[in-house]
């Protein structure tokens, strides 16, 4: 992407009619066969690479010669793909025929699809199968071999370029036909009134993602921005400078410095806990799907029945997900438009929420209170609230610093003295040095704010901090 511009995405509710639905899930059943056309290919390519590896391997070479002398079989690439598709797409259904079965396609699913559909789904096999390659090259966490779309339990979605805002009343999006399918138009749940406005700025919207959330299809368009000069901080950001954030269950924001929210001062914000609170309606809706489950049927064959309570179990998970966007939404806003900088702590949520079941030879302890610790964090979303800030930092000139969490709840944030017993209770913390007692979640930020802060000497300079001399001051 050129350094010059920027991507903006701008999410969309649709209200499509009954007709439209049944197009719509067709696009997305057509995205997820052909992930699967083309990952089966590449699955292939690779277990026969893996198989000429173990030959080798047989006949004693090491296992990192064997992968190096084995022979390459690398899967064909998205353009490639189109082409290997093209030449297979209207074989027929291999076998002989019933009497009075009328013949039919080995891969039906393309027809009343436009082909840029197929081919984005194409390129997301390309980048599963690239990121999982390079997993021990790349930053961040390992990548798993990419798995198969199953139908009924992967995200409904596909991407293409033929979308684009009816400009004369901001309430439909034109969707471009192909294969038989003419293009239609969809009703918006709102005017896009932000779109337009980007639209108006010079913005270019490039590819679009429709998918399924629930009940709802929803439209995420990203629009190309021209970048302009790069944001700074307001006078009342460096005003207030930094502030430390702690994340936590109860609270599941605790801030060092206080956040005006509707004309109030507020330095710890309550868990609203979405999932729990709808865990009573949440269960009782996965039962009845349970109860209607036949084993041994596939999902899109089960009764009309099951289908009905899967979609109030989505329904029920979508808005537990939109009002937790929502509660992290505000928090974050708030954040990054009232402070210079934001600090948080450095958090590997992946570690915390690892499951502590153990295994059968060494059961681990407490695995029902770690469950319910881990569904509580997951719950609250850390990882999102961190991801949020350090996007909207780059859209109000804020920066964003990450500590080392260690004893932050345990250090007394008024003489620095670290003891796990100055935490009395869940809330309490009273120091067993100083006897300095406050919030422990509110001690905790502070100390994240400290931390990311340059320490005194250095802010004084190496010549004017204790024990240090300056040239000037020698006498000769």
């Amino acid at each position: 992407m050129d350094k010059s511009t920027t991507t903006v995405v701008v999410k969309e509710t649709l209200d499509p009619t009954s007709e439209q639905v049944v197009i719509l899930q067709r696009y997305a059943d057509a995205s997820r066969c052909s992930f699967n056309f083309a990952l089966g290919i590449k699955h292939y390519r690779q277990k026969f690479w893996a198989r000429g590896r173990d030959l080798l391997v047989d006949q004693g070479q090491t296992p990192a010669e064997a992968a190096k002398n084995a022979p390459k079989f690398d899967g064909p690439t998205q353009f490639a793909m189109q082409k290997i598709f093209l030449t297979h797409r209207d074989k027929p259904l291999p076998g002989p025929l019933l009497p009075g079965q009328v013949p039919r396609r080995l891969y039906p699913w393309w027809k009343e699809v436009n082909a840029v559909v197929c081919h984005q789904a194409f390129r997301d096999a390309d980048a599963a199968f690239n990121n999982w390659k390079s997993t021990g090259r790349r930053n961040g966490a390992p990548v798993g071999y990419p798995r198969f779309k199953r139908r009924g339990r992967c995200r409904d979605s596909f991407r293409m370029f033929a979308v684009r805002l009816v400009e004369q009343d901001l309430r439909h999006v034109r969707i471009g036909g192909g294969g038989g399918q003419p293009a239609f138009t969809v009703r918006l749940h709102r005017p896009a009134r932000r779109l337009a406005r980007l639209l108006a700025r010079g913005g270019v919207s490039k590819s679009v993602t429709i998918a399924r959330e629930g009940h709802r299809w929803v439209v995420a368009f990203n629009v190309r921005m021209p970048t302009g000069p790069a944001p700074r901080p307001s006078r009342r950001q460096r005003a207030a400078g930094t502030v430390g954030v702690d994340l936590g269950v109860k609270v599941f924001v605790a801030t060092s410095d206080p956040v005006i929210v509707n004309g109030h001062k507020v330095q710890l914000f309550e868990n609203p806990r979405h999932l729990e609170n709808t865990r009573r309606q949440l269960h009782k809706r996965q039962r009845r799907m349970a109860r209607r489950h036949v084993r041994g049927v596939k999902s899109h064959e089960q009764s009309k029945g099951w289908k009905e309570a899967r979609d109030q179990v989505a329904r029920l998970h979508a808005l537990v997900a939109a009002r937790r966007a929502t509660s992290q939404h505000l928090v974050t806003k708030r954040l990054v438009t009232q402070y210079a900088q934001v600090a948080l702590e450095n958090l590997r949520v992946k570690n915390m929420t690892a499951s502590a079941r153990g295994t059968a030879e060494m059961p681990g302890r407490n695995v029902r209170a770690k469950a319910g610790l881990n569904r509580a964090i997951l719950d609250v979303g850390f990882g999102e609230i961190r991801r949020q800030i350090e996007y909207k930092a780059l859209l109000y000139g804020v920066t964003v610093s990450a500590v080392a969490p260690a004893y932050t709840s345990q250090t007394c944030n008024r003489c620095g003295h670290v003891d796990a017993k100055s935490r009395r209770t869940r809330d309490l913390f009273t120091c067993t040095r100083c006897g300095h007692a406050t919030h422990a979640d509110i001690g905790a930020a502070i100390n994240i704010k400290t931390r990311s802060q340059p320490s005194a000497d250095t802010r004084k300079g190496p010549n004017t901090a204790s024990g240090n001399v300056s040239p000037a001051d020698h006498p000769g």
